[in-house]
C-alpha cells in the first residue's frame, strides 16, 4: 500500500544534518528499521532525475530524499556500481567526504557527489541535477555481511544559471572573495608582516600599531571595522 505524501505547514522543513542522515536514518535502515512514512525506498536509476521529485513523501523545499540499494557491477566488489538510466547516467564528481559526529568527531559515514549527464557515457551532457549519496563503509558496521545494503540519496536541482564544477561537491562555483581574503588584502596595504597569517594575529598587529594605517576608502566590512566605524 502506497504511503501518502506529507505536506508540511508553511515555514516547516525536513532539513536533517548530514550526521543525522547517516547516523540515524541510514544506520537504522541498514539494521532493519524502515522510515516509509518519511523517506521512500526506490531504485534511483529506474527513473530520470526530473521524475524523482514526484515520488518524494515530504513536499518541502528543493531537496528530496530516498533510500536505494546499489546495483553493483560485481557481486564481490562494492567499489563499482551501475548508475545508468534510460536517458543518461550518474557520474561521481569531486572527492569523497567523511561525515563526522559533531561531538566525538568520529567518522560515522561517507558522502559521494553524483552529477547527472544526459546521453551516452563518452558524449554525455552535464546538467543541473545532483545527488549526495551517503553510505556507511563495511568497516563501520558490525556484522555487515548480515545486514541490508542501502545508500541514502539527497537529490537537488541547481539553478539553471549556476555552474556546477567537477570538484566542488555539487555546490555553485563562485568568483567572490572570502572575508578572510579581503582582510589579507588590507594587511598588505597596512604593512603588517606577512608571517601573521591568522585573523587574530592580523587584527592584533593592526590595532597595536601606534600610527593608524592608511586603509583604502572602500565600503567593505573589514575597512569599516578597522576605521572604528562599527
Amino acid at each position: 500500500m502506497a504511503t501518502a505524501a506529507v505536506e508540511l505547514r508553511v515555514g516547516f522543513r525536513f532539513h536533517p544534518t548530514e550526521e543525522e542522515l547517516v547516523n540515524y536514518y541510514l544506520n537504522n535502515k541498514i539494521q532493519g528499521h524502515d522510515f516509509n512514512d518519511i523517506i521512500p525506498e526506490m531504485d534511483i536509476c529506474s527513473y530520470e532525475p526530473w521524475d524523482l521529485p514526484g515520488f518524494s513523501l515530504i513536499k518541502s523545499g528543493q531537496e528530496w530524499f530516498y533510500f536505494s540499494k546499489p546495483d553493483y557491477k560485481f557481486r564481490n566488489n562494492r567499489s563499482r556500481a551501475n548508475r545508468a538510466t534510460e536517458r543518461g547516467f550518474w557520474k561521481i564528481t569531486g572527492k569523497e567526504r567523511e561525515i563526522k559526529a559533531r561531538e566525538s568527531k568520529a567518522v560515522v559515514g561517507k558522502k559521494r557527489t553524483l552529477t547527472f549527464y544526459k546521453g551516452k557515457v563518452r558524449r554525455g551532457q552535464k546538467n543541473n541535477w545532483v545527488i549526495h549519496e551517503y553510505y556507511i563503509p563495511e568497516t563501520l558496521l558490525p556484522n555487515a555481511a548480515k545486514q541490508r545494503d542501502f545508500v541514502l540519496c539527497r537529490l537537488k536541482k541547481k539553478d539553471e544559471n549556476t555552474e556546477i564544477g567537477a570538484c566542488d561537491e555539487g555546490e555553485p562555483r563562485t568568483n567572490d572573495q572570502s572575508d578572510f581574503e579581503n582582510l589579507l588584502a588590507l594587511v598588505h596595504t597596512a604593512g603588517v608582516p606577512e608571517e601573521n597569517t591568522r585573523p587574530e594575529e592580523i587584527l592584533g598587529s593592526l590595532f597595536s600599531s601606534r600610527a593608524s594605517p592608511e586603509l583604502p576608502q572602500s565600503d567593505d566590512y573589514f575597512s569599516s571595522m578597522l576605521r572604528g566605524n562599527f
